[in-house]
């Protein structure tokens, strides 16, 4: 009686296991590198800076991560719904929490992202706007971009499981 092997999987699998799992690192990285690294030099910056920078910051997130993350959402999805149900599990974790920035940002960021790039767009609401509340709105953000790209690591970390324990 002979051991059962695995399943080979086909190139196109592996192809999509590898940009679901790189493309989900790198939103992530991307999107905690930003709270970690950019939005605090914005703090101690004049409103009429630092809210056309967030802007900026907002405008070039909005288009190239939105379309990343469900790029890899696509991806780990794919692959997901492509592999032998007993595996399918994980995957399917991965797709889910990495879309789930897409509902994260639209329920939980949107208002203060609204507010920022107000403030952004206009000299009156810059000298409206005290300094304490673009601080705290830019301190807000960056809590909860932190947050959105942890769902990302998360997804990715859970690919990387899946992998690990499909070796074992």
């Amino acid at each position: 009686m002979s051991i059962p092997t695995p399943k080979p999987i086909n190139t196109t699998i592996h192809t999509a296991q590898f940009l679901g799992l790189t493309s989900t690192l790198v939103l992530s990285g991307i999107n905690i590198g930003a709270s970690i690294l950019t939005l605090p030099i914005l703090y101690t910056r004049p409103t009429a800076i630092s809210t056309p920078i967030f802007n900026e910051l907002y405008l070039r997130g909005a288009a190239t991560l939105v379309p990343l993350g469900i790029f890899s959402a696509a991806c780990s999805a794919f692959v997901a719904y492509n592999l032998p149900s007993s595996q399918r599990n994980l995957w399917t974790v991965a797709a889910v929490s990495t879309f789930a920035q897409t509902p994260w940002t639209l329920f939980v960021m949107m208002r203060t992202n609204n507010r920022l790039n107000a403030i952004a767009a206009s000299k009156v609401e810059q000298e409206k706007a005290s300094k304490d509340e673009v601080v705290g709105l830019l301190r807000r953000w960056a809590w909860l971009n932190a947050a959105r790209g942890m769902l990302a690591m998360f997804g990715g970390l859970v690919v990387v499981w899946s992998l690990l324990e499909r070796q074992m």
